[in-house]
């Protein structure tokens, strides 16, 4: 096996142990024999294409042939993908309340728009939920649809969509609230300007 090969190589297994799989997780998800897996990660046979997809597939990965010259941009975006902050143990334990939530709420039947809003939204926060750091908001969420779970109260589905709908978006802009408490100053004011 080539460098090439071998770097392509110590990307997967690198991959699979991030992801905290082994060989035979991997093999159950990927559909590839787990001795085939140990073969290829120990280099005593040559990965083909068809290994090569089933196992990035597998692993999240995504398989791309770029022009050469955007070959440096793209090992940039996969290097800060990569070193993204994740989120913490209590974020992703409110964000699962919340998905249970609103499944429960899913199975009561409430037929209305505001819900599917409200569904739509909570996907899209998942997407940013390492950038979350404070779970006060979450929670607050999770206090407003107790309320829907017995009457199916709309009004509260509306106040838990608005919440939903501004973390997201605050979310989405990059700045959380400890941001925004320390943005610069300006070095310098026009006159009429008022201090706060």
């Amino acid at each position: 096996m080539g460098y090439e090969g071998e770097k392509l190589v110590a990307t997967l297994k690198a991959a699979r142990k991030k992801k905290g799989l082994s060989q035979r997780a991997l093999s159950a998800r990927a559909g590839v024999p787990q001795s085939h897996i140990s073969k290829i990660e120990s280099g005593a046979v040559n990965l083909t294409v068809s290994s090569l997809t089933a196992i990035a597939n597998a692993l999240d990965l995504e398989l791309a042939l770029v022009p050469r010259k955007a070959a440096p941009a793209i090992r940039t975006i996969s290097r800060r993908v990569n070193n993204a902050p994740k989120a913490t143990p209590e974020v992703r334990k409110e964000i699962e309340r919340l998905a249970k939530k609103l499944e429960h709420i899913q199975s009561l039947k409430i037929d209305s728009p505001v819900f599917d809003n409200l569904q739509r939204q909570f996907r899209e926060m998942r997407q940013f939920e390492n950038l979350i750091r404070n779970t006060d908001t979450l929670r607050s969420i999770c206090g407003t649809l107790k309320s829907v779970e017995g009457v199916g109260d709309v009004a509260a589905l509306q106040d838990a969509s608005r919440q939903m709908n501004s973390i997201r978006n605050t979310l989405a802009h990059g700045m959380v609230d400890e941001d925004r408490a320390r943005l610069p100053r300006p070095a310098y004011r026009l006159d009429g300007d008022n201090d706060e």
